[in-house]
């Protein structure tokens, strides 16, 4: 449902954190459909279905954000800032990546996270989760780059095939006219 832009590749671990389990969730039109869905649809696994007619989401407010930018310049952004999407599944977007900020570095994180002015959960670019009620996480991670990352990659090459397909549409069609021409 969302694209991590090339320029934000490098915060894909931060983000994926971010989205943690709601990563997997299942967006549909209406909780009509996810009904539909979760009688009839088969399902070999348990999933999580959220409906875009009933699902409310908290978006950090635009003063503290800036805020947040005005104590760490050039150093902390609304993960929901760094993704791209569809304006249709906005308030799933929202809810998954609209309370979170993503920080440069630890110190960055501590300063915005427990300020109060802000007092809002953050994530560093290397997944350490920090939250303003004094949780935090983190620590070793796996060495293989984030599932964020990967599809990035995956949807940039099938978007190449695409784009090489439809020239190879175009040539073969030319192809064709000087064929006939030739005959």
């Amino acid at each position: 449902l969302f694209d991590l832009p090339e320029n934000h590749l490098r915060t894909a671990t931060a983000l994926e954190v971010c989205a943690g389990y709601k990563l997997f969730n299942v967006v549909v039109d209406t909780d009509r459909t996810g009904s539909l869905i979760l009688e009839k649809g088969r399902l070999r696994k348990r999933v999580t279905i959220v409906p875009l007619n009933k699902i409310t989401s908290r978006v950090v407010r635009p003063e503290i954000l800036n805020e947040a930018k005005r104590q760490a310049p050039e150093k902390v952004e609304l993960a929901l800032n760094l993704v791209e999407y569809d304006n249709s599944v906005k308030k799933a977007i929202e809810f998954v990546f609209g309370n979170k900020l993503i920080c440069e570095d630890p110190e960055t994180a501590k300063k915005v996270t427990f300020s109060d002015k802000i007092k809002t959960g953050s994530i560093t670019l290397e997944g350490d989760n920090y939250d303003p009620e004094g949780r935090l996480s983190g620590g070793s991670r796996r060495t293989s780059s984030s599932l964020i990352s990967k599809f990035a990659k995956y949807k940039a090459l099938k978007d190449d095939v695409t784009k090489i397909r439809h020239r190879l549409d175009e040539i073969s069609s030319i192809i064709r006219k000087i064929n006939l021409v030739a005959d």
